[in-house]
């Protein structure tokens, strides 16, 4: 994936959580984040301080459309740290050497975990800071399970028809 394709796909991402799925209520049990996959598909040899930097601005773009003070953006670079820390753990010595030479993780199962840990950690994150409180930890449980459960069915039926498909075209 080159540099156009990527900024193309995180200004779908943004656009299909500013237009669609912000719009979306459901008890306020349930954020759909979308917008995170950006993070998740960065070229794996992307620099960590630019990587810290994505997420930083990319969270501020979001907290300044949904005017949430900066809850966005402490969860994004918190999710930009850990990505690398995330890739090693996941992911075996030798898939790490053959991911150096290519642009994204090719394999779902892979793929797969990256996103559940990495989006239940954001989700941690979001949704304790929005919350501000232990009072209540079961309801603060139970938001962080449904957001991550729906946020990754969203992110993986994105990643397949959008990013799959395109590389078995191309």
């Amino acid at each position: 994936m080159n540099n156009m394709t990527f900024f193309v796909h995180t200004l779908i991402l943004l656009l299909l959580q500013f237009v669609i799925l912000d719009n979306i209520q459901l008890h306020s049990y349930v954020y759909i984040n979308i917008y995170i996959l950006s993070i998740y598909i960065l070229p794996y040899r992307f620099r960590n301080v630019l990587t810290l930097l994505f997420g930083f601005l990319l969270g501020l773009i979001v907290d300044l459309a949904n005017h949430t003070g900066g809850i966005h953006a402490a969860a994004t670079t918190l999710l930009a740290y850990l990505r690398p820390y995330l890739l090693t753990l996941l992911l075996n010595r030798e898939q790490l050497d053959e991911q150096q030479g290519k642009q994204k993780i090719s394999d779902t199962g892979y793929f797969f975990k990256f996103v559940l840990v990495g989006t239940f950690i954001f989700n941690v994150v979001l949704i304790i800071s929005e919350a501000f409180t232990f009072r209540n930890f079961s309801i603060t449980l139970l938001r962080i399970i449904c957001s991550t459960g729906v946020s990754i069915f969203f992110i993986m039926a994105y990643y397949f028809i959008a990013l799959k498909r395109r590389k078995k075209a191309s």
